[in-house]
């Protein structure tokens, strides 16, 4: 799912402006139950054997970003290969958290992105979607005349 950039920006700007957390009381309702259910299904699949690169595509298949960059340091980062899995990790778990990570309010996933972006930049500083993605979340950070968070993802 594309959001184009205006939508993005109100989007940050109505999420930033708010400081607290609304709480939402298991009497009112939870979010669905069946995608509760299959969010808890994803997050505990067991990894199945395979390659470091199906194994990492299985966890990135299922939102697991930080458990695929965990199993990607115990690999040897002077290989090509693998340096190319960790810059798509970063990429896809930077753009996972600007879009689609609901359950993370928005002040805490847009730093996150920006640190994941910052580290595809480290491994391949001509990514246009990197630069594009550190623009825009900047713009917006700057249009709030908030500081930009600092940061680079491990």
């Amino acid at each position: 799912m594309k959001i184009s950039k205006t939508l993005f920006s109100i989007l940050l700007i109505s999420f930033l402006s708010f400081t607290a957390f609304q709480a939402c009381s298991d009497e009112a309702g939870s979010p669905n139950t069946q995608n509760e259910n299959s969010a808890e299904a994803r997050a505990s699949a067991p990894v199945p054997d395979g390659t470091i690169t199906e194994q990492v595509q299985f966890l990135v298949d299922r939102d697991r970003y930080e458990e695929a960059l965990a199993k990607l340091r115990n690999e040897d980062m002077e290989e090509p290969e693998i340096q190319i899995i960790v810059r798509d990790t970063h990429l896809h778990y930077g753009n996972w958290l600007m879009y689609q990570a609901e359950t993370i309010h928005m002040t805490e996933r847009m730093p996150m992105a920006l640190a994941h972006f910052r580290r595809v930049l480290q491994l391949d500083p001509n990514n246009r979607q990197a630069q594009a993605n550190i623009q825009q979340i900047e713009e917006i950070y700057e249009s709030l005349g908030r500081e930009i968070p600092d940061g680079i993802a491990e």
